[in-house]
């Protein structure tokens, strides 16, 4: 019985500490995520974070799920005094009173029109993607001609809207590389795709492959594409089609083409159409990506101003996805005091009702 108890309080520990353990790259696509080291607990950060949201993110992004009292009460400062970071307005053209919603200031019927999706509220940004994704998302934004704005991300590639804090950070754009991929594993790098090229030609080998009932089957290796193709048409069918029934196959396209020229037919076309289960896959291939970025016009911070910024945003964005942070730590110490002096009490209770039994 003891030893049963045992297993379950540990299994029940393991899965409190695999809930809490946070997951460094989640949502990331594989980019390597800096850590944010968030503080909540640093109100100044916090006014800081509130003060840049409010200026730079706040016109086109809410925050429906707090109120500007709720933060003040938390950051140590009055009403009066958060009433710094207010601009918008209610319905009858008066600043917007503190006990309110953070709303943003853009209708979402136009917000959907200009960007092709309305906005998203960030109430709970900071629970659903965690402070390290904010933090690299905020400083990864880079020059990208192809997108409507002419920037993508990093952290979230093919973003859809521009970089607000580009007149804080400046200018980024990305610096390539081009890696040799060989199942999907990066065997070697290169600075030029010119260099990627030449080293792709002495390790490119040809493989034949064949769908089957169990999946991709290799039948052939090859080291020019030439003896690839011609084993792959050796193997080859072809079919006569005529409006789309099969009427004859053959084994090569000669063949199938001499039939075609023997039997014409009137207000109908004949289609060669090959068959064949084999296809050829290439062993390596080149895959161009994004290095670094660098910094290429400078913003009106500087780099370790700028980290201050992103990380000020970071503290706030997390604490206002869950304010009660704040507080449940000193909530927990008072609850295991509590507990401690229950047990107490329990186990005298548990003597006294077991001392005739003993």
């Amino acid at each position: 019985m003891k030893l049963s108890m045992i297993k379950m309080l540990l299994a029940g520990i393991m899965a409190m500490f695999i809930a809490i353990v946070p997951t460094a790259n989640a949502n990331s696509g594989g980019v390597y995520l800096e850590p944010a080291n968030a503080n909540v607990h640093d109100k100044t950060s916090l006014l800081r974070g509130a003060k840049y949201f409010a200026n730079y993110c706040q016109g086109c992004h809410s925050l429906k799920f707090s109120r500007y009292n709720r933060v003040a009460a938390d950051a140590g400062v009055s009403d009066e005094q958060i009433k710094a970071i207010i601009f918008t307005r209610d319905e009858d053209d008066k600043p917007t009173k503190t006990g309110a919603l953070m709303e943003n200031a853009i209708p979402t019927k136009d917000a959907a029109k200009w960007f092709g999706t309305a906005p998203p509220d960030l109430s709970l940004v900071g629970r659903s993607r965690g402070p390290d994704w904010i933090y690299n998302y905020l400083k990864s934004f880079h020059t990208d001609d192809s997108r409507p704005f002419g920037v993508n991300n990093l952290v979230f590639k093919s973003v859809g809207m521009p970089n607000v804090l580009a007149t804080l950070q400046g200018q980024q754009d990305p610096v390539y590389r081009y890696d040799i991929m060989h199942h999907g594993h990066a065997e070697k790098s290169f600075t030029s795709e010119e260099a990627a090229k030449k080293a792709l030609e002495e390790e490119l080998t040809f493989d034949v492959v064949k769908l089957g009932l169990m999946g991709k089957e290799l039948v052939g290796h090859y080291q020019t594409k030439k003896e690839a193709v011609d084993f792959v048409a050796s193997k080859t069918s072809y079919n006569v089609v005529l409006n789309k029934a099969k009427i004859s196959s053959f084994a090569t396209k000669a063949e199938a083409d001499d039939y075609v020229k023997a039997n014409p037919v009137d207000n109908s076309n004949y289609k060669v159409v090959p068959k064949s289960a084999y296809s050829i896959v290439e062993s390596h291939e080149i895959a161009k990506v994004i290095d670094h970025l660098e910094l290429v016009k400078a913003g009106k911070q500087s780099a370790p101003e700028f980290d201050r910024t992103v990380h000020d945003l970071t503290n706030y964005l997390t604490y206002i996805s869950e304010p009660a942070q704040l507080h449940r730590t000193m909530y927990g110490i008072f609850t295991l005091l509590f507990l401690f002096v229950f047990f107490i009490f329990a186990y005298m209770l548990k003597k006294e009702y077991w001392k005739d039994v003993h």
